[in-house]
Formats: C-alpha cells, sequence, structure tokens
C-alpha cells in the first residue's frame, strides 16, 4: 500500500482503516470542536516532530551509556535536529520537543534557579536553554520543552523561595499548608490556585521558557489521569492557569497535557489545551523503544471513545511513532505499518522517538508517505470506529 500512487495509496488508507474496524469521515461530516479558538495557527492541525523521551529511555544497548535517561544531551539533541532539519521537515516535521530532565543531573538530581523555577543542568545542556532553542529555530524547525504539573518539592525550599516578579509572594504563599502532594508520581506539592500568588508562579514559569524562545511545552503527570485520581490529584486549575500564562506572554506555545488523562474531563482540556494524551506511554522501558504489546496494541481499544473529541485546536495524542529504526524498535514490519496507520487515520500528532541519524529505508518509507502523511493533516475530522 505504501508505495501507491498518491490517489490510490489514499483510497487504500480508507479500505485499510475500514477493514480495521475503522471509518474514515468525509470532510462535510460533522466533529465536535475543541473550545480553544480554533482560528489560532497553534494546533490547527496534529503537530509534528521528534520527541526525545523514547531514546532517554529505552535500555537498548548504547543509548544511555552514563546511567538511565542519560541521553538527553545538548550534543544528541543537536544530532536530532540536524537529522530533523534534512531528513524529515520538507515532509512537515518540524517540532523539535525536548523531554523530562533537562534541568537534571545524571543522578536525577533536580536544579532550580532563585525564583524556584527549573534551571538547565549545565553538564546535560552547557550552552543553556535558549541557546538550545535559538540552534533549533535556526534549522527553520520550532522548539519544545517539558514541565511536570505542582510545584517541584526541590523547587519548594523552605518555603521562603521568592516569586519572580510577584512582590511578597514565596513558595509557602502558593501551596496547600499541610504541602499535600501532586502529580502522577506525587514529585510536586498541589498548588493552591484559590491563593493569589499562584498564578504569579505559573506566569513566571511560562515567562521563562517564551523568553528562551520555546513553542511548545508538555505538562506531565497531569491528573485526573496520569494514574491518579481524587481531588488531590485534579490539575484543571493547573492546565487553566498555564493556558491563561501562555497567553499573557504574548508568543504562541503549544500546551500539551500528558498522561491517560480522564476522559471524563475531555471538556476541560479542549477548552485548556492544544492535545492530550489518551493512554499510557507508549515506550516499553526495555532493552527496545517500544513493544508491540507494551503498549502500541492498546491504542486500538482506546482511541475510539475519543474520535469526537479532536479537532483544529487540539487532538488526540496517541504518543511517539517509533516505527523507523527497525530492530532497535522492536517491531515486524507489519506492526510498524499498522501503528503508522492508526497514528495518521486517528490524526493524531506524528512525532517519532527514533534516532533519526540511523533511520532504515522501510522506516523512511512510513514517515515520509505523503499520501500517509495527507490523510493525517487533512481537514476531514478522525476516523470513528464502525464496530
Amino acid at each position: 500500500m505504501y508505495s501507491l500512487t498518491p490517489v490510490r495509496a489514499l483510497r487504500a488508507m480508507v479500505v485499510l482503516a475500514l477493514t480495521a474496524g475503522f471509518a474514515t469521515h468525509l470532510p462535510t461530516a460533522h466533529a465536535a470542536t475543541p473550545a480553544v479558538d480554533t482560528a489560532s495557527a497553534v494546533a490547527a492541525k496534529p503537530y509534528m516532530g521528534w520527541s526525545s523521551w523514547s531514546m532517554q529511555s529505552s535500555k537498548y544497548p548504547g543509548l544511555n551509556p552514563d546511567g538511565d535517561y542519560s541521553y538527553l544531551t545538548e550534543a544528541n539533541v543537536n544530532k536530532q535536529t540536524d537529522a530533523l532539519a534534512s531528513k524529515l521537515k520538507k515532509y512537515g516535521y518540524d517540532y523539535l520537543n525536548i523531554d523530562a530532565g533537562w534541568w537534571m543531573d545524571k543522578a536525577w538530581k533536580s536544579g532550580y534557579d532563585q525564583y524556584g523555577r527549573q534551571k538547565a543542568d549545565p553538564v546535560r545542556f552547557p550552552s543553556g536553554m535558549k541557546a538550545v532553542a535559538d540552534r533549533i529555530h535556526s534549522k527553520g524547525l520550532k522548539a519544545g520543552i517539558y514541565l511536570p504539573a505542582g510545584l517541584e518539592k526541590g523547587a519548594y525550599g523552605d518555603g521562603k523561595t521568592p516569586i519572580w516578579n510577584a512582590d511578597g509572594c514565596t513558595t509557602a504563599d502558593i501551596v496547600y499548608s499541610d504541602l499535600r502532594t501532586t502529580n502522577g508520581w506525587d514529585s510536586a506539592y498541589k498548588i493552591d490556585f484559590s491563593k493569589p500568588c499562584a498564578q504569579k508562579y505559573i506566569d513566571s514559569q511560562a515567562q521563562l521558557i517564551a523568553g528562551w524562545g520555546y513553542d511548545f511545552l508538555k505538562l506531565d503527570g497531569v491528573g485526573p489521569g496520569s494514574g491518579k485520581s481524587g481531588d488531590q490529584y485534579d490539575n484543571v486549575a493547573d492546565v487553566a492557569a498555564w493556558n491563561k500564562a501562555i497567553t499573557d506572554t504574548g508568543r504562541p506555545i503549544h500546551l500539551e497535557v500528558s498522561w491517560s488523562l480522564d476522559y471524563g474531563h475531555a471538556a476541560d482540556w479542549q477548552k485548556y489545551s492544544n492535545g492530550w494524551r489518551i493512554d499510557t506511554d507508549v515506550e516499553c522501558y526495555c532493552n527496545t523503544l517500544v513493544t508491540w504489546e507494551n503498549s502500541v496494541d492498546d491504542r486500538w481499544d482506546d482511541t475510539p471513545a475519543w474520535t469526537d473529541k479532536a479537532g483544529p485546536g487540539g487532538w488526540n495524542d496517541l504518543d511517539s511513532l517509533d516505527v523507523g529504526n527497525g530492530a532497535m524498535d522492536g517491531l515486524t514490519k507489519a506492526e510498524r505499518q499498522s501503528y503508522a496507520t492508526l497514528w495518521a487515520v486517528a490524526k493524531s500528532p506524528l512525532f517519532t522517538g527514533d534516532d533519526l541519524t540511523k533511520l532504515d529505508d522501510y522506516g523512511v518509507s512510513l514517515l515520509t508517505n505523503r499520501e500517509v502523511i495527507a490523510v493525517d493533516q487533512s481537514d476531514a475530522p478522525p476516523a470513528r470506529p464502525v464496530t
């Protein structure tokens, strides 16, 4: 199917979707529209690009020689930036997203500035995060960065850490007095947005990443979702605060929330963000990037409920599309093709976590098939299940 002429390939894509239990909408069919401003250029279509997490998290030989997650360095980001620009940019892949750990040393100890905001680890990113974004932009690409929900425990300090541009506000003034924890790992204190200083802290983080020139933020560990439920882990107010803070920067920044977001709050994710991870991580945390059973195949079961939630301004995120590295992906060719097919007909963001410097021929054929990309990027709504 991938070698067909453009028109025949698009038709074959529809047939494949049908035989898999999905039907594609015609462009005139109705689809639910997220409550975000659809006139905005941000997330008008599912974004395309690369993310560092799949290689950071893998135990594939040689990827993380200095310990878990050690792959994430400025040097490696630069290599992937160059490869994205030279190999995939012309097909629409333009986001280069730096995932968790940019403010942590190789022992996973975090660093913060004098205002309790994440600060680049000087070993991982010796030039700093602004310089990295500048280099990404110099290649005609967009730069993405990552933060967890809540106030990280290490940022709290003794509660007397001042908040940037907020006279009299300290970290003690933005959290609950009992220091209840939040996010998918309980790595942060829950922010109390009934306190006037709380929004100021999110504003300070947003101003920082906007000043560095980032175009994308993945906010992770968001609940309800991320394996947690209950008031303590309800981060809807955090996402709303980030939405406001990003708007106030005046910089268009795509806000993506993660992971396994609660379907019951779909309207909130639509209102306040540009994309939402509907499932757990696609990575297997093993000696390949992914495996079929853990957890690529889950998406066929979990995507249908969300189909009518996606549209211009906000999309269902199925996670990384790791189909380009052959043995390192841990999949057969048939599995790689099926993986790419679902992502395209579901109109998920198409971002890969593969090593772009080592794409195999079959991987290139999957990632650069213009007809398949056209299905993902078309004005038609996502395919819907028929059974």
